[in-house]
């Protein structure tokens, strides 16, 4: 663990005025804290995080001297090895800053195969917690259970659906894949179909030795899936620009997409398309013409939405939902990552682990509907595909949502070196920032965290993407979270806006929250803290205004720490 970067992080919560979801900060005047294990059991099960000893959150984070510094280190390391199922192996440090001595811990985040980790004594039912917000709540036992399922390799796309039969697939779809099969391999050329669909797994046999479509073959090849399992559809949501209420429509257009995945893929990319709008740009080259989001990267989420979701009993009540909002896309899909992958591993060629692997494997030798393109390549190349697309279109970085029931993968329409962002580069006055800086720094500015591997998505070597980041935690541009590994950065005091409450020379200006907000569409104060730097309450005062403008409105309880805003300002 880099504890360099202590000060800058501390200074950075006074400045929020709260946690980040990823830090924990107990003022433990009185010994380590009961409910610390708790958070242990949280930060395993979740992303990982930070655990600061000997600062109070209700003094606004001021220093609190802790008693025995040492002996509360070494609890702490022995409360994670010794009373947590998996045992946790944290790293835990003693460092002193301004005379103080602060107990710091890092948790990494445990990989699918081996979560939920929890509380010992507790049991595995009632001691199993997640990270949300700033808070651990106690998982749930639908959560329990799916984190107990991936531990293992999944076969629900392999269950006999008893009720269906051959008439119920499309044959014209079925005869496209065995041609392909059977030009590369001759188990498959020397048979007739019905063996060749067994071998495939597309049929496959009941309790009763009857010879039925499984799970994913049906929803490969089914001419209606949705007869058999009516929630396993695409929920696409158009939302308005306009602020709902009086004439407003609440949503745009709102259709549930059904039929099999390759049919589902191509409606739901159809209505986002008529959605979508299309963007001119000027450059050297000429007038360009682009669409709010690169096709190819949207087709991308919402086959990996349809590829890897949650197939299990549990979770088929439950849609794959597509939402697009003014300012950006986002893909939700039952069940979180699978396997021993987190989400610092995403875009890496290469890194892939599949929970429905027949399923993959059907896809990867089925076309989408009068095309000659197939669904899926089940090379662990979607989401570096994906980001390459953005990358080219001069936007950011998607961002990965891993939670125990569900997955999400955010796309934001703004472009990553706009205008406005290459101002604030500018007002940053500072000297030698090369290309790769300046894309860093637009990254963050976005609000979105980078680590060495975003840089190298830019096409920075590895040291080169090292140097980068080391330069700007230096500088105080960056701030770095995480371990060596799951290591992210965010911006520091330097390169984050001041805070009006602490900071009279400052003009009063709303332009940092207001931009934020526009650009994610929907975003609670604490993610907007976090995003701009300003205190929780400065940011409450600045909603305030926009709602009072009419550029804004809330949904949820006044006092909720759930309560989102919403961009209406156009």
């Amino acid at each position: 663990m880099d504890v360099t970067n202590l000060p800058s992080l501390i200074d950075r919560l006074r400045r929020i005025g709260g946690e980040p979801a990823d830090v924990e900060v107990k003022a433990a005047a009185g010994g380590l804290p009961k409910s610390i294990i708790e958070t242990l059991s949280a930060f395993a099960n979740t992303n990982g995080g930070i655990i600061i000893l000997g600062l109070d959150e209700s003094s606004g984070f001021a220093f609190v001297d802790i008693p025995d510094p040492s002996r509360m280190r070494d609890n702490l390391a022995s409360l994670a090895s010794g009373s947590l199922q998996p045992p946790l192996r944290i790293d835990t440090q003693i460092v002193e800053i301004d005379g103080h001595a602060l107990v710091v811990a890092e948790v990494e985040p445990l990989t699918s195969d081996l979560k939920p980790c929890f509380v010992d004594s507790r049991g595995i039912a009632t001691g199993s917690y997640v990270r949300v917000g700033d808070g651990d709540r106690r998982m749930s036992q639908a959560e329990i259970g799916l984190a107990i399922a991936n531990r293992g390799q999944p076969r629900h796309d392999l269950e006999p659906v008893g009720e269906a039969t051959l008439q119920d697939l499309d044959r014209t779809a079925i005869l496209r894949t065995l041609d392909r099969v059977r030009r590369t391999s001759r188990a498959f050329r020397d048979v007739d179909d019905n063996l060749a669909l067994e071998r495939l797994r597309v049929l496959v046999r009941d309790d009763k030795g009857a010879v039925v479509p499984s799970l994913g073959g049906l929803l490969t090849f089914g001419i209606l899936p949705q007869q058999f399992f009516p929630q396993l559809t695409v929920s696409v949501v158009v939302h308005s620009a306009e602020p709902p209420g009086g004439n407003s429509p609440r949503f745009e257009d709102n259709p549930v997409i059904r039929g099999p995945i390759p049919d589902q893929v191509a409606e739901t990319i159809a209505v986002l398309r008529r959605h979508m709008r299309v963007r001119s740009y000027v450059d050297s080259t000429g007038r360009t013409e682009r669409l709010d989001y690169p096709l190819e990267a949207v087709r991308e989420a919402v086959v990996n939405a349809l590829l890897h979701r949650d197939y299990s009993p549990v979770t088929r009540g439950t849609q794959v939902q597509i939402e697009l909002f003014p300012e950006r896309l986002l893909a939700r899909s039952p069940g979180g990552l699978f396997g021993p992958v987190s989400v610092e591993d995403l875009g890496s060629e290469g890194i892939s682990s599949s929970r429905n692997s027949f399923l993959a494997a059907l896809l990867s030798d089925t076309f989408l509907p009068s095309s000659e393109n197939l669904v899926a390549e089940n090379r662990a190349s979607g989401i570096p595909a994906m980001i390459r697309e953005l990358r080219r279109s001069g936007m950011p970085r998607p961002v990965f949502g891993n939670f125990p029931a569900r997955f999400e993968v955010e796309f934001s329409r703004s472009q990553l070196l706009d205008p406005e962002t290459r101002q604030w580069l500018a007002g940053l006055a500072e000297p030698g920032l090369g290309q790769v800086h300046e894309l860093a720094l637009a990254t963050m500015y976005h609000g979105q965290a980078i680590s060495n591997a975003t840089l190298r998505e830019f096409g920075a070597t590895q040291s080169e993407a090292t140097a980068v980041l080391r330069d700007l935690v230096t500088r105080g541009l960056a701030v770095r979270a995480g371990g060596r590994r799951y290591a992210s950065y965010s911006l520091g005091s330097v390169s984050a806006a001041p805070d009006l409450f602490t900071s009279a020379d400052v003009p009063v200006t709303r332009l940092d929250v207001a931009t934020v907000l526009r650009r994610r569409g929907l975003a609670k104060a604490s993610e907007l803290a976090a995003a701009t730097g300003y205190s929780r309450p400065t940011v409450l005062s600045r909603l305030d205004e926009l709602i009072a403008e009419g550029k804004a409105v809330a949904e949820g309880r006044p006092r909720s720490p759930q309560r989102v805003y919403r961009w209406v300002g156009g």
